[in-house]
């Protein structure tokens, strides 16, 4: 199972000055799909790759696999 790490994934969302809404573009996921990532719900590999790359982050910086 993978988790985001919240506060680091909203952190890295916001210093880009992106809402939800445009992460999920970006990540070509949905914006619900964000939202629970960022609360904390579990997330497939492809989906945390997706969002990791779209922000520029290395996804061990964003994400635990647990």
């Amino acid at each position: 199972m993978i988790k985001a790490k919240a506060e680091a994934l909203r952190a890295s969302r916001i210093e880009r000055g992106w809402d939800m809404t445009k992460l999920a573009h970006e990540a070509k996921v949905t914006q619900a799909t964000i939202s629970r990532v960022e609360r904390g719900n579990s997330t497939s590999p492809s989906t945390a790759k997706k969002v990791a790359d779209a922000l520029g982050r290395p996804v061990a910086e964003l994400f635990t696999i647990l």
